[in-house]
């Protein structure tokens, strides 16, 4: 898989975080009272750092690894091994 192509996967990989992170925030910041506007620019913010942050790991270990990692598989994965 070329670097170009696991790049786009992790991004992809790690878009719902980066939503539940910025919905979240969104909801937060709401509740909060801030103005519209400010709401809507921290909730973007925060929504592409978690997007860069999570695609650059998940991009970094597959440089390292030489196989992809994805986190949404791991999340669940986890979260099923979890249960009792």
């Amino acid at each position: 898989m070329s670097l170009s192509r696991s790049l786009l996967l992790a991004g992809l990989d790690a878009l719902p975080f980066a939503a539940l992170a910025s919905v979240a925030t969104f909801v937060f910041a709401q509740a909060a009272k801030q103005p519209s506007t400010l709401v809507g620019m921290l909730a973007g913010t925060v929504g592409v750092a978690v997007l860069l942050a999570l695609g650059t790991i998940s991009a970094n270990r597959y440089r390292a690894d030489g196989k992809p990692f994805y986190f949404t598989r791991a999340v669940v994965v986890e979260g099923l091994l979890s249960l009792p």
